[in-house]
């Protein structure tokens, strides 16, 4: 019921703040220092308050004041006696800027190549901004057969950069990874592999249309299967083409409850919907899972009215007697 702020001061260096004494053993990190790019100050108390920050253009290197619409240029000074709410670091290394500069520098001597190559933009503005960007990384614009996939051919000009051969050169050799691309094609073994499981989707969602329209017409069916809704949803989802991965294995676990005798029943207020028997078997077929939960109508044996009146007659001459 009761919260304060912690007015405490809190020192912090605008540039060259050494981690190294806090990295895990297993950290393969090289740079380990950090220089200040921005800081939220937060004035009042802990109920209520306003919130300004500090921000560092990195073009100029001159500091500025965000307060609502208002920007103002401040002295490093007012940064550093600032009552600091969150720091925000980011890794400086003068290696990673030379490295900048070189590439820069390749590029614009333009020097005609025969081979042009691909790279993932993604992984060139880490290049740009990361100390350390790691490995290149194609992979975030081809498929696993070394295309591009279908889905991604019609924006492809948004995912790769084109690179000199010298430049693609220094690249590889100063980080790896890759894999190196000179042309770009759509994937012809994705290709099949979607219109595949669009027909898969398609005569899926058919079939069940069909059993359940005829399940429907039934007036009194004598067995009712009984399939967890949660599973059923991600079905629903997979052949409507909202999820790319087709649900496991029927799994009515959680609408199933075992009687002593080993009896397999429908929990009390379970989540489940209702498909016939053919519908069952049909996606016990493709799924496998279970267990199976089979509601039966019991339907009480009316007695014939013939049979009745005799067995009344009967009643009636052994009375008489």
């Amino acid at each position: 019921m009761y919260s304060f702020k912690v007015s405490s001061h809190v020192s912090f260096p605008l540039e060259g703040l050494d981690l190294r004494p806090f990295l895990a053993k297993e950290c393969t990190s090289q740079v380990t220092t950090y220089d200040l790019l921005s800081v939220i100050c937060h004035h009042g108390t802990a109920g209520s308050g306003h919130y300004i920050a500090y921000c560092q253009n990195v073009i100029n290197g001159q500091w500025y004041e965000f307060d609502d619409q208002y920007v103002t240029e401040v002295h490093e000074t007012v940064v550093q006696n600032a009552e600091a709410y969150v720091l925000f670091y980011r890794k400086s290394s003068e290696e990673a800027i030379r490295e900048r500069q070189q590439v820069v520098a390749l590029a614009a001597i333009r020097e005609p190549s025969l081979l042009r190559f691909y790279v993932s933009r993604e992984w060139l503005n880490k290049f740009n901004t990361f100390a350390e960007p790691g490995p290149i990384t194609n992979h975030t614009f081809l498929c696993s057969h070394g295309g591009i996939p279908p889905n991604k051919y019609h924006y492809i000009d948004d995912l790769v950069v084109i690179l000199p051969q010298s430049v693609w050169e220094h690249l590889y050799s100063r980080f790896g990874g890759g894999p190196a691309v000179n042309h770009l094609y759509v994937c012809s073994i994705c290709q099949v592999e979607i219109e595949a499981l669009a027909k898969r989707r398609r005569v899926e969602i058919d079939t069940f249309i069909k059993l359940n329209k005829a399940f429907q017409a039934e007036e009194s069916p004598t067995v009712i299967y009984c399939i967890s809704m949660q599973w059923f949803r991600e079905w629903e989802a997979f052949v409507k083409g909202k999820d790319n991965e087709p649900p496991g294995p029927i799994d009515n676990s959680r609408i199933a409850q075992v009687k002593g005798s080993g009896h397999i029943q429908l929990k009390q207020g379970a989540d489940y919907g209702q498909i016939s028997e053919e519908t069952w078997t049909y996606l016990n077929t493709l799924y496998g899972g279970g267990p199976e939960i089979a509601i039966r109508q019991s339907v009480a044996q009316l007695p014939d009215p013939e049979s009745l009146h005799g067995e009344q007659k009967i009643e009636a001459e052994t009375r008489a007697v």
